[in-house]
């Protein structure tokens, strides 16, 4: 027996990148507010005589997941609207070492938005790319919190932001 692999050891990851045009690919980027529409806003609980609804609260279609961010470069509100996303992760910078990684070695298309595929997340949970025919997933990078949507592109929006002055400046 070859004892230079275990058994169930993953197959080494060939991480690659691909071009993600918006308007803000490399604007620097914080992360606002995400909303996801979910299938259903009633919960039946039939054995105990009632059913729960979540009052309306906006404009959001079951399933589809909103992200909103602020550009400094723009000073702008970003809003992606992403149509049924297949999955979805919003994870600090820390979970995504094997991307950072990969793109030391590699360089990304843009710093802020990019396709990536064959990263370990994609491994994991492989059903949702093959279920939604779906072959990179979508990152929106920013300093800290970064958003990984598997889905088609979403709408990209700008909307104006509400500038502060500091004193000085």
């Amino acid at each position: 027996m070859d004892t230079t692999t275990q058994p169930n050891e993953a197959a080494p990851l060939s991480i690659v990148f691909a071009p993600w045009k918006t308007p803000v690919e490399n604007d620097e980027l914080s992360l606002v507010s995400l909303s996801y529409g979910g299938v259903s806003t009633i919960v039946d609980c039939h054995s105990e005589g009632f059913s729960l609804e979540v009052p309306a609260s906006g404009s959001l279609g079951a399933g589809d997941l909103e992200a909103v961010f602020l550009s400094v470069e723009k000073k702008s509100v970003v809003v992606f609207r992403f149509e049924s996303p297949m999955a979805f992760r919003v994870l600090d910078e820390h979970g995504l070492l094997d991307i950072w990684t990969a793109s030391g070695e590699t360089p990304r298309p843009a710093q802020t938005t990019f396709m990536v595929k064959g990263h370990k997340w994609q491994q994991e949970s492989e059903l949702s790319w093959f279920m939604g025919g779906i072959e990179f997933s979508l990152m929106i990078a920013t300093d800290w919190n970064c958003l990984e949507v598997v889905g088609q592109e979403p709408t990209v929006e700008l909307r104006p932001a509400i500038v502060h002055l500091h004193a000085g400046k």
